[in-house]
């Protein structure tokens, strides 16, 4: 059997399956790997549930025709599968969108930066026998569009004109 991945590495793989799912069905499998059932959310300071973290993540995907993850400054408190564990980092997500702008996909980028408690709660194991689950997450994001960058109109001289 494998060896267990590493806190960091669990984290990217799980919390991106989310973002990654085409479906719902992909979606709630993703989901149900790291959450465990009774997990407390606050979302951007405020109290909230997983369901309305999964609302929220799944409406912003439905208009997307893709998706790029990348992470930034993980790092976590360790890597014990036996002990609760937190991580934590920054998560930007860009979502290129089923439209064209100026002949290439839109974009829509999420900025997440979230702090998560890592506990071993038997839900259910994964292929590594990994009992790993998100107990308490925080979660802070700001949503932007990168800038559409148009071409700078030239004046023509009088010159070049005749």
């Amino acid at each position: 059997m494998p060896s267990k991945p590493d806190l960091i590495s669990w984290t990217q793989s799980h919390l991106g399956a989310l973002y990654e799912a085409r479906d719902e069905e992909a979606f709630t499998s993703a989901f149900d790997a790291v959450f465990f059932p009774s997990c407390k959310v606050r979302e951007n300071h405020t109290p909230s549930t997983l369901s309305n973290f999964t609302n929220g993540i799944l409406s912003h995907s439905a208009a997307s025709a893709g998706v790029t993850l990348s992470w930034e400054n993980l790092i976590t408190t360790g890597d014990s599968t036996d002990e609760p564990s937190v991580v934590s980092g920054t998560l930007i997500v860009t979502r290129y969108l089923k439209f064209l702008i100026r002949a290439a996909p839109a974009q829509h980028q999420t900025y997440i930066n979230f702090s998560a408690k890592v506990e071993n709660r038997v839900v259910q194991a994964d292929e590594y026998d990994d009992l790993r689950h998100i107990t308490s997450l925080y979660y802070s994001s700001v949503d932007t569009t990168p800038p559409i960058h148009f071409a700078t109109p030239h004046p023509v001289s009088q010159d070049k004109q005749k």
